[in-house]
C-alpha cells in the first residue's frame, strides 16, 4: 500500500460516498441495517441543505481508487473576541481496519486543512470521541467542553409553549444568535446548522419508517421569547440549543422541556453549558465530543481551554 506521501485528497465521486458510508456505520449507524444507513446519508448528502456547505473528501493512491481515509467537511462562520471566523468543521473521521496506524488520516488531514487555507479559512474545528492526545499532534487544541445532565424532576411544571412548527426556523435562528456570549468563541446561528439538523432529523425519522419528528419549542407573548431545539437519544433528550428574552419565557421552555421529557419516558436532558444555558445547570468536563480547533491563518487568535468556547450540540453535526 502506498506511503501516505504518495497520495492524493479529493471529493468523493457518489459510489466512493456508498463505501465511505458503509465504512463508518459500524461507528455511527444508530441502529440502523447498513442498507438503511447508506441511504439516509446519501440522501442527506444530496439534500438542498447540504449545497455548498457539507462535502466528503476522501485520500487515495495516487492513480489509484483505493479509499485510504474519508471525512466529512462543513463551511462554517464564527467569531472569537470580536472577530469574525472562517471554519473548516471536520466530521466522521474513518480509516478503515486493515490501514490503520499508517498516517492515512493525519495525512488527509494535513491535506484538507491545507486545501481549506487556502480558499480562505481561519481555522477548523472538530469534535474528538478519542481523547485529545492525537489531534493535538496535528496542531489542535482542546477547548472547553462541558456537559450537564438535568434530571426531569429539577426542571419547573409550567404552561404557556407550544412545539415547534417549519416556519420557525428563521426565528428561532434569530433569538439563538442574540444570545452568541460576546467574546466567546462560536459558531454563527446564521440559520444553517439549524435547517441541516432538521434535515438530517426527517431522514433519520424516515430511515425508522416514522413520521415527522418533534424537534424543537417555541415560547411566544408579551412576557418574553424563547426556544429550544431538542433530539431524542437512547436515554435522555439532548438540548441542541436554547435561548431566551426573560426568566419566566426561560421558565416556560424549562416547563417544554419536562413535558417532552414525560411524553416519550425519558428521565433526564444532556445539555452543554453555552450561551444562555451556561451557569443554569453544572456541568462536568466531557469524556467524548471534546471541541478541538486548530489555527488554518496566519496570526489567526483561537480559544485555549480556559477561554469560554460556545459551542452547542447544534454544532455537533
Amino acid at each position: 500500500m502506498s506511503s501516505p506521501s504518495k497520495t492524493e485528497l479529493r471529493e468523493l465521486t457518489p459510489e466512493e460516498r456508498t463505501q465511505y458510508f458503509r465504512g463508518v456505520q459500524d461507528i455511527w449507524g444508530g441502529g440502523l441495517a447498513q442498507d438503511k444507513f447508506v441511504a439516509f446519508q446519501r440522501r442527506l448528502a444530496a439534500a438542498p441543505e447540504a449545497k455548498g456547505r457539507y462535502r466528503m473528501f476522501g485520500l487515495f493512491p495516487r492513480g489509484d481508487g483505493t479509499l485510504l481515509s474519508g471525512m466529512k467537511a462543513y463551511e462554517f462562520e464564527g467569531s472569537f473576541r470580536g472577530a469574525p471566523l472562517r471554519i473548516l468543521g471536520i466530521g466522521a473521521v474513518f480509516t478503515p481496519s486493515r490501514l490503520r496506524k499508517r498516517g492515512y488520516a493525519a495525512r488527509m488531514l494535513h491535506l484538507a486543512m491545507e486545501r481549506f487555507q487556502a480558499g480562505g479559512a481561519d481555522a477548523a474545528l472538530l469534535f474528538s470521541d478519542i481523547g485529545s492526545s492525537y489531534y493535538e499532534r496535528l496542531g489542535f487544541n482542546a477547548v472547553e467542553s462541558g456537559e450537564a445532565v438535568v434530571e426531569a424532576q429539577a426542571l419547573p411544571r409550567m404552561s404557556g409553549f407550544r412545539r415547534a412548527e417549519p416556519g420557525d426556523e428563521a426565528a428561532m435562528s434569530d433569538l439563538f444568535e442574540s444570545a452568541r456570549a460576546v467574546g466567546a468563541f462560536s459558531l454563527s446561528r446564521d440559520g444553517w446548522a439549524l435547517r441541516f439538523q432538521l434535515r438530517r432529523l426527517r431522514e433519520l425519522a424516515r430511515a425508522r419508517n416514522q413520521g415527522e419528528p418533534e424537534w424543537g419549542f417555541v415560547v411566544e407573548g408579551t412576557a418574553g421569547e424563547a426556544a429550544a431545539v431538542v433530539r431524542l437519544s437512547r436515554d435522555a433528550v439532548d438540548v441542541l440549543e436554547a435561548a431566551w428574552t426573560s426568566e419566566t419565557a426561560r421558565d416556560r421552555l424549562l416547563g417544554g422541556l419536562r413535558d417532552f421529557l414525560g411524553r416519550w419516558d425519558r428521565t433526564r436532558l444532556r445539555v452543554w453549558p453555552t450561551s444562555l444555558l451556561r451557569g443554569l445547570f453544572a456541568p462536568s468536563p466531557r469524556g467524548s465530543a471534546i471541541a478541538m480547533v486548530a489555527p488554518l491563518s496566519a496570526g489567526v487568535r483561537l480559544p485555549r481551554a480556559e477561554d469560554p468556547a460556545d459551542v452547542s450540540l447544534l454544532d455537533h453535526i
